[in-house]
């Protein structure tokens, strides 16, 4: 039987915490906290909250494709699938883009290409580092190349590997063959001539094994009887939300040894580089699994559920792309000293401003960006499963 109308709630949540990791993880940098020993280091892995984010899109936006495999059912055409993600990132992108440029000093003197590259996403291809303010934006820069692709990648799934049938075993060797290739990628990236490594570990094969992890759960909640003891595995460890959520913080600290390198920006080794991708994926994927995989009522998963919490979901795009802004504009400002602050203080203050900004770009810029999706949709069409909970 075919889940494609099934809710998850909880992923909002998961946004909302991949969301503040990330604001962690740029506080503990800016407050000097990352040479604070092991858990310094702890906080730097708190990077991880990206490939949840990549995860999370790889789930939700393959899902509706599978779906329609499994039912041998249409799905919403490329051009409104493109029309939905434009309207739901473009806004509050710009928004940021222009604050950055304009409020951050250290930009004004960009030119008028630095402006377009910004706007357009590619920056990241073409300079060796993003404008103040807009460090973050790499993900989304990798996000966006997911969505490029996605109709094509969502073709491959339903025509070519399920050959309009539903395979889950051929789609499960699938997203198989995509992490080997991913892995393979970030390990060649470490040890290709350096003038060129730098760029290749830019491009999204390095991250497709974290959107893999999405379809492959994607495809155990399509159809949970999907044959064979892997698949049966699989989903019977991820209805158990504390040993998922228990070894995640085990990888966790596992990773935060030096077998994951520095927290500083130092290039990491070819093994050091491959032993953070996969941790990331596994602490990513064991998140995740439970909120997907489980039930709704449990006590956690209530929780999880609840209005406030999932609203702070809905924000968490904003949030997570205001708070470096907030951050490059308020710790001169207010007194901190960069790599000399306290973390808590400034974590504390950092959070509450960009949360409140969060929700004015959240109803005032995103809403209205996405209420402007209908007026170009004249026929309702299936749409994927808590939509807001992608990372965009």
């Amino acid at each position: 039987m075919t889940t494609a109308r099934r809710d998850f709630p909880q992923l909002d949540a998961m946004r909302a915490a991949a969301s503040i990791a990330v604001v962690v993880t740029h506080v503990g940098f800016w407050s000097g906290f990352y040479t604070s020993g092991f858990l310094g280091v702890l906080v730097q892995r708190l990077e991880a909250g990206v490939a949840v984010f990549f995860v999370l899109s790889g789930f939700l936006l393959c899902r509706p494709y599978l779906v329609a495999a499994h039912d041998r059912a249409p799905h919403d055409p490329a051009r409104v699938y493109f029309q939905k993600r434009f309207f739901r990132i473009v806004p509050v992108y710009v928004v940021t883009v222009v604050a950055a440029m304009t409020l951050l000093a250290e930009n004004r003197s960009m030119g008028v290409s630095r402006w377009v590259q910004n706007l357009l996403m590619v920056d990241l291809y073409r300079e060796t580092q993003l404008p103040q303010g807009l460090t973050q934006m790499w993900s989304l820069t990798i996000e966006v190349a997911f969505y490029l692709i996605l109709p094509l990648l969502g073709a491959v799934l339903v025509k070519v590997v399920c050959r309009d049938r539903w395979r889950p075993v051929r789609l499960l060797v699938f997203v198989a063959a995509l992490i080997v290739l991913s892995v393979a990628w970030v390990a060649a990236t470490h040890v290709m001539d350096a003038s060129w490594a730098p760029w290749a570990a830019k491009w999204l094969p390095s991250y497709l094994s974290w959107f893999a992890l999405g379809i492959g759960l994607a495809v155990l909640t399509v159809d949970s009887g999907a044959p064979g003891r892997l698949t049966s595995w699989l989903s019977t460890l991820g209805q158990d939300r504390v040993a998922c959520w228990t070894s995640a913080a085990a990888i966790l600290v596992f990773v935060s040894t030096p077998l994951g390198g520095s927290p500083l920006l130092i290039a990491p080794t070819p093994s050091q580089a491959i032993m953070r991708h996969v941790c990331y994926a596994a602490i990513a994927l064991l998140l995740i699994a439970p909120c997907v995989l489980g039930t709704d009522d449990s006590p956690v998963a209530r929780a999880m559920s609840l209005p406030a919490v999932r609203h702070l979901g809905h924000i968490s795009y904003a949030l997570f792309c205001c708070h470096v802004i907030v951050l490059a504009i308020a710790v001169p400002r207010l007194g901190f000293t960069v790599f000399d602050s306290n973390p808590v203080v400034l974590f504390v203050v950092i959070m509450g401003i960009s949360l409140a900004v969060s929700e004015l770009l959240y109803r005032f810029v995103e809403v209205p960006g996405m209420a402007l999706r209908p007026r170009l949709q004249p026929t309702p069409a299936a749409t994927a499963p808590s939509e807001a909970a992608a990372q965009s």
